[in-house]
């Protein structure tokens, strides 16, 4: 199973790639360079869905 590294995000924005067809997040952490993900269209629905609508989820504590 992948290893899920959780950040602290000061700010983020975005925007609708027109070459790629793709929607571009720029996540700007607290420390460190910003984080470009690209997106399809159904992955940035669904995460706005997820967004309008959270889950409550349990961390584990290590």
């Amino acid at each position: 199973m992948a290893e899920k590294k959780v950040i602290a995000v000061k700010d983020w924005t975005c925007a609708m790639s027109d070459e790629l067809g793709r929607v571009a997040l720029t996540v700007n952490p607290t420390d460190g360079e910003p984080i470009l993900v690209l997106l399809t269209i159904f992955q940035a629905a669904k995460m706005g869905r997820e967004l309008q609508s959270p889950k409550r989820t349990q961390l584990p504590i290590s």
